[in-house]
């Protein structure tokens, strides 16, 4: 396993603090089951959702470059920097999820799951095929969670897409790179079901935004 310092320590930076230290007073939660009628813009007028997503990118980029498979090795240590891989990017969208100041609730990291797979796939190789990939895997699994009005359906199909789309684009000789993505997209949605907790999403309260446009 080859290691690059330099590329894996911001990698870890950027994956690794949890969003919901960043969430201020202002924050407020809402649970998926829930009727989202009239919340949408404050959710996305909610900045950290670009934040989580595009730090997932750069780190998952980081990841993916950081952390090789060394030339020349055979067996079970041939596959070292998959796991390697697979740990970081699971602790990565575990804090995401557990880490949430809302009692007996996870956050639902969609963004950041999303920008994991935008930034892990791609380097994987070269062409458009990561990138096909990875665009249809994401609105698929947009558009079967929001037909299916299961938002958290986004979690495993998104995973399993991501596989079977990158097997597709990519040939099967990527099955076990792709299985990091797979895995760390799949992970908030395992969680909540081994520590049952309802997903929530954080958005900007109109209080707080009607309060900002009077200054």
């Amino acid at each position: 396993m080859l290691i690059v310092w330099f590329k894996l320590l911001p990698a870890l930076l950027l994956l690794l603090p949890p969003v919901a230290l960043f969430q201020r007073d202002h924050v407020r939660y809402r649970a998926l089951m829930r009727d989202w009628h009239g919340h949408w813009g404050k959710t996305f007028a909610h900045g950290l959702h670009a934040v989580d997503f595009f730090r997932a990118v750069l780190g998952a980029w980081l990841l993916a470059e950081a952390i090789t498979r060394a030339p020349g090795i055979r067996g079970v240590m041939g596959y070292a920097s998959i796991v390697v891989q697979i740990a970081i990017i699971s602790l990565a969208a575990g804090l995401q999820t557990m880490i949430c100041k809302e009692a007996d609730a996870a956050n639902a990291p969609f963004a950041f799951v999303a920008g994991l797979v935008a930034g892990f796939v791609p380097p994987l190789a070269a062409g458009y095929a990561p990138f096909l990939t990875v665009s249809f895997a994401l609105i698929l699994a947009s558009a079967i969670a929001a037909g299916a009005n299961t938002p958290a359906a986004f979690f495993p199909v998104l995973s399993l897409l991501v596989t079977g789309l990158g097997i597709l684009f990519m040939g099967q000789g990527m099955m076990l790179s792709l299985a990091v993505a797979s895995v760390g997209a799949l992970t908030p949605w395992m969680l909540t079901l081994l520590f049952p907790r309802h997903f929530v999403v954080a958005f900007r309260s109109r209080a707080h935004i009607d309060n900002q446009k009077l200054r």
